[in-house]
């Protein structure tokens, strides 16, 4: 059912929410286009205040659904053409949907992000001041100002951010996850949460990581254990810059690949809010269901097993206490199975259902220099980002293939129930 709600009261609450609409002085034009600008300019928004609040991944992952699906179901109560997601409204003839869309995504990161606040209330100005005063535009922000209000009352107690302590096992024991950074674990919440559109965390749980006083553990352990080391004589040059350019911050660089695809692709903002809310979702659960096992079989790390490959009682597994992986950073939750291998091949999967192709055309930008990296295959990319976390020496073969399928599965998932043309 479809409501239609009165505007004038919608409008004077988003002008008391928002602090009114007068443009950034100084701020670069954002002017309304064909293909879109809005929903790929309030992503970089996000992306500006993840890197500056230092957002663990998994934070950063769930606030982008949060954020999608709010300027999604905005556009599609506007402009229509597909099914909202989680908040169906109609609204008012004539609305325009970048107000709505800057409304929106103002809305969910001010909640989330409340500590910047101030910047997103500059970037804010600055969006609506490129849109022409009138009906169409209060139309608009009070539609994305009720959708953002009404998204966030139904993920209220989705378990997002819940405290969960993790037990690190003291002694060691061998096999269990020891934390890899002083901080607290990464993700423990993600367990417990409400899923977007799984029906639950566990839904695609895989069986556990190997035995450890078997032959597969011994060659899963050797593997990284050679190949994965800073000082390894058998990674190629090329496996080094591929397992560098993957061990950069996985969100950010993610979603500067999507915003490339939006202007590759010269997408409207239908097409471009379809997108990221396709992608964004099923990243966030393609990690829900990877963090679900990750903390129940809470595996340890290439780096904690390698140095005391004495104690796992296999005789094929020869201890090196001085080990250090390729990667400065060792992601600090459980190893099995690969966040990375999960997320990629998930948002791989939308890609090529969004072009309805088996090619992809997607380019991934660096962020730190190291040369953008293009795909033409959904196969080519989860592979390489399967190889890669070994040849960086943080996750062992199998996390990476169990991560792939978990991703997939999750894809299908979302793409079976959600983002439909309407009927």
């Amino acid at each position: 059912m479809r409501v239609r709600f009165i505007t004038a009261a919608l409008v004077a609450t988003a002008a008391v929410a928002f602090g009114g609409t007068a443009a950034a002085n100084g701020a670069p034009a954002q002017p309304p286009s064909t293909p879109d600008t809005y929903v790929a300019f309030w992503d970089g928004v996000a992306n500006q205040a993840f890197t500056a609040a230092s957002t663990p991944p998994p934070d950063g992952s769930v606030i982008s659904a949060y954020v999608s699906i709010a300027v999604y179901d905005s556009v599609m109560a506007i402009d229509g053409g597909y099914e909202p997601f989680a908040v169906d409204i109609d609204a008012p003839p004539g609305a325009s949907p970048e107000a709505a869309v800057a409304a929106a995504a103002h809305a969910i990161l001010v909640h989330y992000l409340p500590g910047q606040q101030a910047s997103f209330d500059l970037a804010y100005d600055h969006s609506l001041g490129t849109i022409a005063d009138g009906q169409a535009k209060d139309d608009g922000v009070a539609t994305g100002a009720y959708v953002a209000s009404v998204l966030i009352r139904q993920r209220a107690d989705d378990g997002f951010r819940v405290p969960v302590p993790y037990v690190v096992p003291d002694p060691p024991i061998p096999g269990v996850w020891i934390p890899t950074a002083p901080a607290p674990p990464l993700g423990t919440y993600m367990p417990d949460m409400t899923p977007f559109s799984l029906r639950r965390p566990s839904q695609f749980r895989p069986a556990g990581p190997p035995r450890l006083t078997g032959r597969e553990w011994a060659r899963e352990f050797n593997e990284v254990k050679e190949i994965g080391s800073r000082t390894s004589t058998t990674r190629t040059a090329e496996q080094t810059l591929v397992a560098r350019f993957w061990g950069e911050p996985p969100i950010q660089q993610a979603h500067g690949a999507y915003r490339k695809f939006i202007f590759d692709h010269a997408l409207d903002i239908v097409g471009a809010s379809r997108f990221m809310g396709m992608t964004t979702v099923a990243a966030a659960d393609a990690l829900i269901a990877c963090f679900d096992a990750k903390y129940h079989y809470p595996f340890w790390r290439p780096v904690t097993a390698i140095r005391a490959g004495d104690t796992d009682g296999n005789p094929d597994t020869v201890a090196d206490p001085s080990w250090v992986q390729l990667l400065p950073a060792v992601p600090n939750h459980p190893e099995y199975p690969s966040a990375h291998s999960c997320l990629t091949t998930a948002t791989a999967r939308v890609f090529a259902r969004f072009l309805g192709t088996r090619t992809i055309d997607f380019t991934i930008p660096s962020l730190t220099g190291l040369g953008d990296r293009h795909f033409d295959r959904v196969s080519n990319l989860v592979s390489e980002v399967e190889n890669a976390r070994v040849w960086g020496g943080i996750h062992y073969r199998i996390s990476t293939e169990v991560g792939a399928k978990i991703g997939q599965k999750v894809a299908r998932q979302v793409l079976a129930h959600h983002f439909h043309r309407s009927r």
